[in-house]
């Protein structure tokens, strides 16, 4: 295909030939190599080295006609350490119509089926890099798996999420646990005994995307009505609580049939001292303790883990500890299985 045959098909365009623009773009693409390049971004992105393989030229070559189309608009480009990766990016406009004019014909320039021979070879080189993860599997565990806090997989998991849901979480404070939930969802329900908390945590929610509500109460006699939200949420309450079934039983009724009640707490532990500087009514809650307040509740499917955080704080002397926490959840029975309970009592 010679390089009459380009101009032929680039009359083809609808942008009228007064426009400078138009010019610029017969220009840029009247030369071979460089619709050889671009036919090779086509099909899939390559560095630059990668792209003087295929078309069998040196790298400082190619390097020039990248720039032209790289200056034009017409390729993209991402760089990664000392590499740098080009990808077709055909703008609007002269080059675009262009570009859909040629782009149908470029299999017959010369040297087209020796490049995608070549852009194979070095697919193909790229593929035997794999066989890395097929040695070093055993090993992964040790070397691929060590990261700063280990939070990156949960948020993802968070994103499956709907961002419908309307959740209370009770016991708020300041606001600690509804900030993540606002990221997520759409109605935060803050639920405290105090004002002045709930006021801080009004200032730290102000900008959240979700719709974040404010109410005062005690977790006994929560401030809402039966089923209003889809799930219920105590983080670090329980433990402040004479008797935590009772917190449970106000959770399960504001939770629709079917939504989730979910508590995180301490483990027991001997820090007496937090009794009176935590108000603390508990050193801590044994799991089994939990899970049983949960079932006598009347929740289902009540499930225990432990987890990897730990709740750092500050002794009187200065000193700092780590309190394992752990987490429990269990789930409000449909409207169905609580028809069927009650009909049969």
């Amino acid at each position: 295909m010679q390089t009459s045959r380009y101009l032929d098909c680039l009359m083809t365009s609808t942008t009228p030939l007064s426009s400078p623009p138009l010019h610029q773009a017969l220009r840029v693409l009247a030369d071979e190599t460089r619709l050889r390049i671009l036919a090779l971004l086509a099909e899939v992105e390559l560095s630059v080295g990668e792209i003087a393989r295929c078309l069998a030229m040196g790298q400082s070559r190619v390097s020039n006609h990248l720039r032209v189309l790289r200056e034009n608009g017409l390729i993209g480009e991402r760089h990664e350490g000392s590499f740098t990766f080009c990808r077709l990016d055909v703008p609007e406009g002269a080059f675009g119509d262009m570009w859909g004019a040629l782009a149908p014909s470029l299999a017959a320039i010369d040297q087209a089926a020796a490049d995608r021979r070549r852009l194979a070879t070095v697919l193909a080189d790229r593929s035997e890099n794999r066989s890395f993860f097929d040695k070093i599997a055993g090993d992964w565990d040790l070397i691929g798996a060590d990261f700063t806090r280990g939070t990156g997989r949960l948020e993802m998991l968070s994103c499956l999420v709907p961002n419908t849901l309307k959740i209370a979480d009770v016991g708020c404070g300041t606001g600690y646990l509804a900030a993540a939930l606002g990221r997520r969802v759409g109605h935060v329900i803050c639920v405290d005994a105090s004002e002045p908390m709930l006021a801080r945590a009004r200032e730290n929610l102000h900008a959240s995307s979700a719709t974040m509500e404010f109410r005062i109460g005690v977790l006994e006699q929560l401030p809402l009505e039966d089923d209003e939200v889809d799930a219920a949420c105590a983080h670090m309450v329980m433990h402040h609580l004479v008797d935590p079934r009772l917190g449970f039983a106000e959770m399960a009724r504001v939770v629709r049939p079917g939504g989730l009640v979910v508590c995180i707490d301490m483990l027991p532990h001997h820090e007496v001292w937090m009794r009176d500087a935590m108000a603390d009514t508990r050193l801590g809650i044994e799991p089994t303790s939990l899970v049983d307040d949960m079932e006598r509740a009347g929740l289902t499917n009540v499930r225990h883990e432990m987890l990897s955080e730990n709740y750092i704080v500050e002794t009187p002397s200065g000193r700092t500890i780590e309190l394992p926490l752990h987490l429990v959840h269990g789930r409000v029975p449909d409207a169905d299985r609580h028809d069927d309970e009650s009909t049969a009592s």
